[in-house]
Protein backbone atom coordinates (compact mmCIF):
# COMPACT_ATOMS: atom_id res chain seq x y z
CA UNK A 1 0.00 0.00 0.00
CA UNK A 2 1.11 3.59 -0.69
CA UNK A 3 1.41 6.70 1.39
CA UNK A 4 2.51 4.56 4.48
CA UNK A 5 -0.79 2.78 5.17
CA UNK A 6 -0.07 -1.30 5.83
CA UNK A 7 -2.35 -3.86 4.61
CA UNK A 8 -4.72 -4.62 7.97
CA UNK A 9 -3.38 -8.23 8.00
CA UNK A 10 0.35 -6.66 9.49
CA UNK A 11 -1.88 -4.42 11.97
CA UNK A 12 -1.27 -5.45 15.83
CA UNK A 13 -3.01 -7.61 17.44
CA UNK A 14 -1.96 -6.99 20.64
CA UNK A 15 -4.32 -3.79 21.92
CA UNK A 16 -1.80 -1.03 20.49
CA UNK A 17 -3.89 1.75 19.07
CA UNK A 18 -3.59 2.68 15.18
CA UNK A 19 -5.31 4.99 12.69
CA UNK A 20 -7.93 2.85 11.00
CA UNK A 21 -8.74 3.60 6.77
CA UNK A 22 -12.40 2.67 6.59
CA UNK A 23 -13.38 0.03 3.94
CA UNK A 24 -16.93 2.84 3.36
CA UNK A 25 -14.44 5.01 3.07
CA UNK A 26 -12.45 5.32 -1.10
CA UNK A 27 -9.84 7.56 -0.57
CA UNK A 28 -7.54 7.17 2.90
CA UNK A 29 -8.66 9.95 5.74
CA UNK A 30 -6.17 12.93 5.52
CA UNK A 31 -6.30 13.10 8.92
CA UNK A 32 -6.80 10.28 11.62
CA UNK A 33 -10.25 10.26 12.03
CA UNK A 34 -10.74 6.55 13.04
CA UNK A 35 -8.78 5.25 15.85
CA UNK A 36 -8.98 2.05 17.13
CA UNK A 37 -7.77 -1.72 18.67
CA UNK A 38 -8.07 -5.40 17.92
CA UNK A 39 -9.84 -7.07 20.65
CA UNK A 40 -10.76 -10.35 21.89
CA UNK A 41 -14.25 -11.28 22.98
CA UNK A 42 -13.12 -13.56 25.78
CA UNK A 43 -16.20 -15.53 25.83
CA UNK A 44 -17.19 -16.24 22.28
CA UNK A 45 -13.53 -15.87 21.09
CA UNK A 46 -13.67 -13.99 18.43
CA UNK A 47 -11.61 -10.89 17.70
CA UNK A 48 -12.47 -7.56 16.40
CA UNK A 49 -11.75 -4.05 15.94
CA UNK A 50 -12.93 -1.53 18.92
CA UNK A 51 -13.08 1.81 17.46
CA UNK A 52 -13.03 5.01 19.81
CA UNK A 53 -16.28 6.91 19.36
CA UNK A 54 -19.05 7.78 21.33
CA UNK A 55 -20.85 5.31 21.99
CA UNK A 56 -17.86 2.91 20.60
CA UNK A 57 -18.11 1.24 17.66
CA UNK A 58 -17.28 -2.42 16.52
CA UNK A 59 -15.95 -3.84 12.97
CA UNK A 60 -13.84 -6.66 11.68
CA UNK A 61 -10.97 -6.77 8.74
CA UNK A 62 -13.02 -6.69 6.12
CA UNK A 63 -14.54 -2.86 7.21
CA UNK A 64 -11.19 -1.85 6.89
CA UNK A 65 -8.72 -1.07 4.59
CA UNK A 66 -5.32 -0.61 5.75
CA UNK A 67 -3.76 1.14 8.91
CA UNK A 68 -0.62 3.71 10.26
CA UNK A 69 0.29 3.43 13.86
CA UNK A 70 -0.02 6.50 16.19
CA UNK A 71 2.02 9.46 15.87
CA UNK A 72 4.22 9.75 18.71
CA UNK A 73 5.11 12.84 19.90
Amino acid sequence: MSGGWSPISAAPRDGTPVILWRAEDDDPPALPLTVGFWTINPQAGVGYWRIFADPPRFCSDRQIRGWKPLLHG
